[in-house]
Parts: structure tokens; sequence; C-alpha cells
């Protein structure tokens, strides 16, 4: 397969900004059942305690409270069910996994195609970089925090949603982000029209030209003069990615 250009992002000292963008475009909406299904394993792996994530990013100093955790669980899941529509009539397929799992449980793969072993990362809908944290990778792409020894993952697929989860979230009423959240939150989150488009995916061997050209944005860097980086990331912007169609041949 051809190889794909890399390009940097613009930077002035520690300010980043992106510069190759792919437009958010709707591929289709989840089905209901879906949408209650992922909630429903975002609240167990965070408010009802049956299940725990890491507090801590790989390499991150930033806490994450059970609210920020939900919120981006629930994105997360819910972004593997959006590539699960694209090989749902695959031999091989299986759908997403929704067991709770306890803290330092890490699946070695979110989807598993035949011999694919497919990474899905997420992020919100004007969102245009994938954003692998530094510290969970070695220099050959191999993926650090898998449940046995390293995994080196064939593709690596970025999904956007919309709407923004952490927005929704903003406008509901909380005692303590620790606590139970509002009735009000499971109501919110199922009537809204979540929807996704997929800007693009790399492959192991993009990963590992990433990592050799050192495409990173550094803890404390500040992305399009908003966001503060809380760990170091290798990055891929969305207009460099290959176009997801191409991952069914």
């Amino acid at each position: 397969m051809a190889s794909i250009q890399l390009r940097k992002m613009s930077s002035n000292g520690k300010d980043f900004r992106v510069t190759h963008k792919v437009p958010f475009k709707k591929i289709s909406e989840f089905k209901s059942r879906t949408i209650k299904a992922v909630y429903q394993f975002a609240y167990d792996m965070t408010f009802s305690g049956k299940g725990e994530h890491r507090h801590f990013r790989s390499g991150g100093t930033h806490h994450r409270d059970n609210l920020e955790i939900f919120a981006n669980t629930f994105q997360g899941k819910l972004s593997e069910f959006a590539v699960a529509n694209l090989f749902y009539k695959h031999k091989d397929f299986k759908a997403p996994d929704l067991s709770v799992s306890p803290l330092g449980f890490w699946e070695d793969a979110d989807l598993l195609i035949g011999e694919n072993i497919i990474a899905v990362k997420s992020t919100k809908s004007y969102g245009n970089l994938l954003l692998l944290e530094t510290k969970d990778w070695d220099k050959n792409g191999n993926y650090l925090s898998s449940t046995g020894r390293s995994r080196c993952y064939t593709h690596l697929i970025l999904v956007r949603l919309k709407p923004d989860i952490e927005e929704i979230l903003g406008g509901l009423k909380f005692e303590k982000r620790l606590e139970l959240p509002s009735k009000d939150l499971e109501f919110e989150i199922i009537k809204q029209k979540w929807c996704y488009d997929i800007p693009g995916y790399i492959n192991g061997e993009d990963l590992r030209q990433v990592i050799k050209l050192n495409n990173l944005i550094p803890k404390g860097a500040r992305l399009n003069n908003a966001v503060i980086m809380d760990a170091d990331n290798y990055y891929v912007q969305t207009g460099d990615m290959r176009k997801y169609e191409t991952i069914l041949n």
C-alpha cells in the first residue's frame, strides 16, 4: 500500500495549530437501542461502581472525576459501534464488547476482524487530530497497555461524534461530580440524535512513520489556542489520513 504524507502542525513555541482538516460529513445516526446500551455501559463503568477506568491518562497529571470518565467512556464505546457498522457483514464480525471490567484491565483490541487488529479512537465533531499518548507506544508502534504482551495494531480508525457529550453534561446540574448524576442524565442523552463520521484511518506502517518523524505535541502545549495538553501525544491530522472507504478492501 502506498505511503501517505504525514505533515506536521503549524507551531510557534508551545502553540500548535491544525493545518490540514476534513469537514464533518455525517455518515449515519445510531439506533436508540445502541445509545441506551452504551449509556448503561458507561454508567456501570463509573457511577454504579460495577467497573472502573483509570483516573489519569498515560503520562498525564489531570485527575479525571467520574463525570469526565463517563463522558470519555460513552464517546469511546459509541465510536466502536460506528466502526462496527462498517464490518457487520464480514464473516468474522463480532459486536463491540459491553462487558464491565475492573481497573487495570484493557482490551487487546477494540475490534478483531479476521487477522486485522483494530483500535478505534474518538473525538468531537469538530476535532481534526488522531491523538495517541506517547507512553502507550514503543518506537516500533507496539501498544504497551494491552492485557498480555505488547500489541501491534493493523489499523487505527478515528470517529467523530455529534452532538458533544461534554456540552450536554455541562448543561445539567450535579450536586457533586463524584456522586450519582441527576435523574435527567439518561433522558438528556437518549433524546439526542447521535450521528457520526469517520474522517479516516492509519495503518500500522503509518503509525511507525509518525513515531519516526516524531510528530508529537508535548504536554503543556496549547492546541488551537484552546486546549492545554495533559500528556505528550503523537498526532495525525485528519487531512493526512487514509479514507475510511479503502479499509473495506
